[in-house]
């Protein structure tokens, strides 16, 4: 090799360097967008997934509504029925059954009562014999007008 032939010699050396590290560069911004592109297609599969979640949330959240109104709807419709048709329900036997625990516990709680002292066997008795004298009287008129 020459001394002439040193400066071709780095020429062609930075050249080939050059060459590589230009090549590495395109590698790796071809990497980089590959990257970048499978960063963008898992965030809009995320982004999907999260609406796709929130929807499915939605949606049985409203069915549950939903089946809630049609339970007390029909439970209306029979309760309607039964009411209608006067068939006592388990509803109405408790109602019952506390009105008599109540009533129950009003006569276990008042002390037996005495009997109330009898009132003189004179007014009574006064009092109801005018009321026979009017009969045998009224009597004895319709007896007398059918002899007439």
């Amino acid at each position: 090799m020459d001394l002439n032939d040193m400066p071709f010699l780095l020429l062609g050396a930075l050249a080939s360097a050059k060459d590589e590290s230009v090549a590495s560069l395109d590698d790796m911004i071809a990497k980089g967008k590959g990257l970048a592109e499978g960063t963008r297609s898992k965030a809009k599969a995320t982004v999907q997934d999260k609406k796709l979640d929130a929807t499915v949330r939605e949606l049985v959240k409203k069915g549950k509504e939903d089946s809630a109104e049609l339970v007390d709807a029909v439970g209306k419709a029979v309760r309607d029925t039964l009411n209608s048709l006067g068939i006592v329900t388990k509803a109405d036997i408790k109602n019952v059954e506390k009105r008599l625990d109540d009533l129950e516990k009003k006569i276990s709680a008042k002390p037996a009562k005495k009997p109330a002292p009898k009132k003189a066997a004179g007014k009574k008795a006064a009092a109801k014999k005018p009321a026979a004298k009017k009969k045998a009287q009224s009597g004895k008129k319709a007896a007398a007008k059918k002899k007439a």
